[in-house]
């Protein structure tokens, strides 16, 4: 994939036509693992594809397996896949502290001739990318990740290795030693845990958090959602990693308390990652998780039956972020900047506030994000819309620029447009979600 193109990915890739509901197994009437189906995929914006624990692949026999059928149809639509092997994901589910010394007897070379056999028989299937290891670790996990990557890497060198890790807001991430223990807060217990999952090998560090609620039928966006990704883009960037991020396309709960999303609730998430200097997005979901509870995941971009809900709204989505993401790429998160500083609301609070370098003087109905992204000689600013998106408020935003200039170079819908100035100044009407960037060389 061209280094200017975002890689784009859903959970779920469309599904085998089960369902298990409560524990109760019934089929829907047809096999989605399709050409067709997963045409539909690509042509949203998908350009890799994340099979399921659904679709397991055990080590039976490749040439008449699920798994092959799925990796011809995925390479038929040239789409990159990654594989969910059950006997190298548990490894990593069972590994406590080392995977060699408890399951391996002390021998790196019988597990990486483990892995290498696993791999061995769909490794060089052309749509082949990579294989999936256990969700969201704790820190204590980090030497069994070590150990696998390390063991992956040998035999496939260029095999992606995907996880999701936790975020440090929402319930999974506030585990007692999620991070770690003996840091006297918990962004830096965080920090902690951002720097031992990059040190695995790993080579990104990527997690999700979901922002958008429905508690007793008030909207409410999830506290310090702003302040995790700025943790995550900072740690990255120490680290010399890329940042993954997971955004919310999908609602939960008997009353959607974890609320149905539209399209600027999409295009809010998806510029805010970009404007932390994010290099790949995953959505959850794609299609419904076809294992569930009761009300659990009530809603995804695809239903169960293969009906679209939001696809042409994240299709949509998908395109903006490919004709931003372009003139982006190279770039890296530097800082960010709340205007005004006071709170609009709960995904801004405890957020690093510094003066970006651009600002000069600025009026605003509500809150903008401002957010810095430099590289070699070129930096770029997004100006984000930053107020909950259900409210479908419409920022008027007025600035003056500290580099007078009578043309600046702008992205607006991700178009690149020329906007005059008088005295360095910019007004703006950010609609519900909307970023507008201005570029440098």
């Amino acid at each position: 994939m061209s280094q200017n193109k975002m890689p784009i990915v859903g959970f779920t890739a469309p599904p085998n036509g089960t369902l298990e509901i409560d524990h109760v197994k019934s089929y829907i009437g047809q096999d989605f693992r399709t050409k067709e189906r997963y045409a539909e995929y690509k042509e949203c914006g998908f350009s890799q594809i994340l099979f399921s624990g659904e679709d397991k692949y055990l080590g039976e026999p490749f040439e008449t397996s699920d798994l092959k059928r799925m990796l011809d149809n995925a390479a038929a639509c040239g789409l990159q896949a990654i594989v969910f092997d059950e006997r190298i994901m548990a490894l990593t589910v069972q590994g406590k502290n080392s995977v060699v010394e408890e399951m391996f007897g002390g021998s790196r070379e019988k597990l990486f001739s483990f892995v290498k056999d696993c791999l061995s028989v769909y490794r060089h299937h052309p749509a082949f990318y990579g294989v999936s290891v256990t969700d969201e670790p704790q820190v204590g996990k980090a030497q069994v990740l070590k150990e696998v990557i390390d063991a992956v890497k040998n035999a496939a060198p260029d095999a992606f290795v995907h996880t999701c890790f936790l975020p440090c807001i929402q319930d999974l991430g506030l585990a007692p030693g999620a991070f770690g223990y003996g840091y006297d807060s918990v962004w830096k217990a965080y920090r902690n845990y951002i720097d031992k999952m990059a040190g695995t090998g790993i080579g990104y560090f990527g997690y999700d958090a979901y922002p958008f609620g429905m508690w007793e039928g008030k909207n409410v966006v999830c506290a310090k959602f702003i302040r995790n990704m700025q943790e995550v883009a900072l740690g990255c960037r120490e680290n010399g990693v890329p940042f993954h991020m997971t955004i919310q396309s999908f609602s939960s709960g008997e009353f959607d308390e974890i609320r149905r999303v539209d399209e600027s609730d999409l295009n809010w998430q998806a510029n805010l990652a970009m404007g932390f200097g994010c290099k790949k997005i995953y959505y959850f979901t794609y299609w419904r998780f076809t294992t569930r509870t009761g009300f659990n995941n009530t809603s995804a971009i695809i239903d169960d039956d293969g009906t679209r809900t939001i696809y042409a709204e994240a299709q949509r989505n998908n395109a903006l972020i490919q004709r931003t993401f372009r003139h982006i790429a190279d770039l890296e998160y530097e800082c960010s900047r709340l205007l005004p500083a006071e709170h609009d609301n709960p995904a801004t609070q405890e957020m690093l506030s510094e003066d970006t370098g651009i600002v000069e003087s600025f009026t605003a109905d509500a809150p903008v994000l401002v957010t810095r992204l430099g590289g070699k000689n070129k930096k770029a600013f997004m100006f984000l819309n930053v107020r909950d998106p259900f409210e479908k408020y419409v920022n008027r935003f007025s600035v003056r620029l500290r580099e007078k200039k009578e043309v600046y170079r702008a992205l607006i819908d991700g178009e690149e447009l020329l906007l005059s100035a008088e005295n360095g100044s910019l007004c703006f009407d950010l609609k519900p979600g909307e970023a507008v960037w201005l570029l440098f060389e």
